[in-house]
């Protein structure tokens, strides 16, 4: 009963941790297509921003909206199944929005109190 007390307590309190906002010291959003890093844009807490990512097939659009980024809709001869569209609002250090199609990489980097979580996932590649 005590093992099954200290798990959910765990599991609580780590779901609690990542409900809360993101930390909005120096993030910023990394661009990569191809493997190759095109950009690194500051994610500003107050700043508005929409950049347009072009890759051979098209072209992405990416808001940036109060510290949170996401990638609007494409059409369906760019990227066919939107995946890359319906993943939301990311907003958090390591939270990567991916278009498999166009080889596109969004991801969150930085953040004072996002730390922890950067170390835990050592290579992506």
């Amino acid at each position: 009963m005590v093992v099954v007390v200290v798990v959910l307590l765990v599991a609580f309190g780590l779901i609690g941790l990542q409900a809360m906002p993101a930390a909005s010291g120096n993030r910023f959003l990394r661009v990569e297509l191809d493997g190759e890093i095109l950009d690194e844009i500051p994610i500003n807490e107050d700043g508005d921003d929409t950049i347009i990512v072009e890759f051979p097939a098209g072209e992405a659009e990416v808001e940036i909206v109060a510290g949170r980024v996401r990638v609007l809709p494409m059409p369906n001869d760019i990227c066919p199944l939107g995946i890359c569209s319906s993943v939301g609002w990311v907003e958090r250090s390591g939270d990567a929005i991916v278009c498999l199609p166009n080889r596109l990489i969004l991801t969150v980097v930085g953040g004072e109190a996002n730390e922890l979580w950067d170390s835990l996932d050592g290579v992506t590649k």
